[in-house]
């Protein structure tokens, strides 16, 4: 494919914004990011933080949680001096929120990363999207507002897929990750992809009863073209296979099955306690629940992916290990993996259910080891030590590790 064909396949489903310059390079002209001198690229994840969920709820504690959220934040970044920040899911439980009251919410959210010029990226989850937020909305303000103390713009996140609110959702992009050297002229070393598992209510929506209308809960088909087409092209005009890293709210029903089949604590180091929630999960008024295969073509997507190098999602708080996908699971298509690794974040709110204790994913990759399907990956918790370190490469899956400490969250 021709440069300026894969540049017009990149823009062409942007709508009007286009990504941040953080870095450009020559053999493919799209703006992104890129490894440092050290030669790594470390990225923290925060998922399920939950701002703005009431105490009445039972879950959320009130604005009291939410501080405590931002302090859970600025330990893990402390600790860890990131290059890149994903707020993967359930940024809020805006389904309490107001609408004139989202743009200071997400302001909280992101104050952490503001007071440290720290740039990001989202995808949206079940509970961002409500009937009175609109996470197109929430894109665009990120997009156009929320800046560093130096002045930059340091959102990532945009929407590259065109369609209906309700069918394809708004966090569907990727973002480029170039070579630490090269000068302004850097070559493409790894992509980021995002996507939008969506579920929740439609935004201002409601049916001929006046019930709030639902979000199917599944990465849409029209996505996972996207996607397909984009990696596709993105390889022939490159000449080469990309690594790249995945992240999607709701995890894919291949995670639920291979919990069933019986997770080893022993080489699956984390917690796991509670039964995962996955996209294609459809529930009735009643909390009966069953599966409809809808996410089916995103998985196959995500398996015939080469250098896929892991799949990262939150949603259930109550787990957080990594799997290698390389069996057979039951009752699930595709049956095989080829070897993809899955994992969970940490559950990083104080809005939400569960108390263990709260803290943040990190994913570091080292460009010298791009190629070989390797990168390290543990829990940084809130009190600034380490859960469940493990190394995501070929024997992962058979290598033993030693147990995850089921703590628990102090105070609220």
């Amino acid at each position: 494919m021709k440069r300026e064909h894969l540049l017009w396949l990149a823009s062409s489903t942007a709508g009007a914004s286009s990504l941040l310059q953080f870095g450009q390079g020559a053999t493919f002209d799209y703006p992104g990011v890129r490894f440092g001198a050290d030669k790594k690229f470390s990225i923290t994840v925060f998922s399920d933080l939950h701002f703005g969920e009431p105490s009445w709820t039972g879950g959320g504690k009130g604005p009291d949680a939410d501080w405590k959220t931002v302090g859970v934040m600025n330990s893990v970044l402390d600790n860890e001096h990131s290059d890149f920040v994903v707020l993967n899911g359930d940024l809020t439980s805006c389904e309490f929120v107001a609408p004139e009251n989202v743009t200071a919410l997400i302001d909280q959210v992101t104050a952490p990363l503001v007071d440290r010029n720290m740039p990001f990226a989202a995808t949206f989850g079940n509970h961002d999207m409500s009937k009175t937020c609109s996470t197109r909305i929430m894109s665009e303000y990120m997009w156009g507002n929320i800046k560093g103390k130096n002045g930059k713009r340091l959102s990532l996140t945009t929407s590259s897929v065109s369609g209906p609110y309700e069918q394809v959702g708004t966090s569907n992009y990727y973002i480029p990750v170039y070579a630490s050297t090269g000068g302004g002229n850097p070559q493409l070393s790894m992509m980021l992809w995002f996507f939008d598992s969506k579920g929740g209510r439609d935004y201002g929506k409601v049916d001929a009863n006046g019930k709030d209308v639902p979000v199917a809960g599944w990465v849409d088909d029209k996505v996972t073209s996207w996607f397909r087409l984009t990696r596709d092209a993105v390889r022939q005009q490159q000449g080469r296979v990309i690594p790249s890293l995945a992240f999607v709210h709701i995890p894919v029903h291949s995670t639920q099955a291979y919990q069933d089949q019986g997770r080893e604590p022993a080489t699956a180091p984390g917690l796991n306690e509670e039964l995962i929630g996955h996209q294609g999960e459809v529930c009735d008024s009643d909390n009966n629940c069953n599966y409809n295969g809808a996410d089916t073509p995103f998985m196959e997507a995500l398996v015939e992916t080469e250098g896929l190098m892991g799949v990262f999602s939150g949603h259930d708080h109550g787990v957080d290990w990594c799997m290698k996908w390389s069996k057979d699971l039951p009752n699930n298509s595709p049956a095989n993996g080829n070897g993809l690794n899955l994992c969970f974040n940490r559950h990083s709110g104080y809005g939400g259910y569960s108390e263990w204790t709260r803290g943040g994913r990190q994913i570091v990759v080292e460009e010298d080891k791009l190629g070989e399907n390797v990168l390290e990956t543990y829990i940084r918790l809130e009190d600034g030590s380490v859960s469940g370190r493990v190394t995501l490469n070929s024997t992962y899956g058979t290598d033993r590790y030693p147990p995850v400490a089921k703590l628990k969250s102090t105070g609220l």
